[in-house]
């Protein structure tokens, strides 16, 4: 598959396509949420397949350091490819699983948590979250720990008071642990951006997801958009990757074709069923 080709992931709805990367010249922004040996989920990987994702990843874009975020006015912004790797949700897996892997990359992330969460133990991996005590040790190991909300609300269809409550309580918390450093960045569950958004304060950056359009980060500083590896596709990865790599340096697609892809994983969720449609 050629750079001016624009992958087609087949089985994923065209809303939740991966192909769009970032705007050209701006880093590309991957968000995971699992990193585990057995769990199904659009964004989970098995420890193998993660590190195999950002080492291909790697191979076209420089690691982004999570602190040219937050060390000035406005974000760092790179003049070469680069990526910036994050977590969603806060789950446990992400320093168990994921954390000797990124520190074997010599990758620093974000991990956008949810404060009201922190602590809450399971034996299965989707209710079973960090302690704040092993975020500070990610902070200590140079992540960034930043704000998803408390509780993981649907921010797109909740009221306002319970927006707001949400959105600036999160920061308030990451802010009282982390610095107001930290408090400058957040994340939209489901990507769902509400029609309060301008509750941000404007040195705010806010991530989206595939929902969100690929813009520059002056024009869209809380709308950015991520994008993500498939799980299940692991042969389509090499053309996605290359796909990005086009789009940072503003080639156009000429047209969409369809990635070859593995079968799916048939390993269960840990509610014993497939959430893979579930966008969070």
């Amino acid at each position: 598959m050629n750079a001016s080709t624009a992958p087609h992931i087949p089985g994923i709805p065209d809303e939740h396509q991966p192909a769009t990367g970032s705007a050209p010249g701006w880093p590309l922004v991957l968000y995971f949420h699992h990193v585990h040996p057995d769990l199904r989920h659009y964004t989970a990987l098995t420890p193998r397949d993660f590190e195999h994702g950002l080492e291909r990843v790697l191979e076209d874009f420089d690691p982004y350091e999570p602190s040219g975020l937050v060390a000035g006015d406005t974000p760092h912004r790179p003049d070469r490819p680069t990526v910036l790797i994050t977590f969603d949700d806060g789950y446990r897996d992400n320093i168990t699983h994921a954390a000797p892997i990124l520190e074997r990359l010599g990758i620093r992330a974000v991990f956008f948590v949810c404060t009201g969460l922190l602590g809450r133990r399971s034996e299965q991996p989707r209710q079973d979250h960090l302690t704040y005590e092993e975020c500070d040790r990610l902070a200590a190991d140079g992540h960034l720990i930043a704000a998803h909300t408390r509780t993981h609300p649907h921010l797109d269809l909740a009221p306002a008071d319970q927006v707001s409550e949400e959105t600036l309580g999160s920061l308030a918390d990451i802010k009282a642990r982390y610095g107001p450093g930290a408090a400058r960045l957040f994340a939209y569950p489901y990507g769902g951006i509400p029609g309060t958004a301008d509750l941000l304060a404007d040195d705010v950056l806010a991530f989206g997801t595939v929902r969100s359009a690929a813009e520059p980060w002056t024009a869209g500083p809380h709308t950015i958009r991520r994008t993500y590896l498939p799980s299940g596709s692991v042969p389509a990865w090499d053309g996605l990757v290359d796909h990005w790599r086009a789009q940072w340096t503003g080639t156009t697609p000429a047209r969409t074709a369809t990635a070859p892809s593995a079968p799916a994983a048939t390993a269960p969720s840990a509610s014993g069923s497939p959430d893979g449609e579930t966008h969070d």
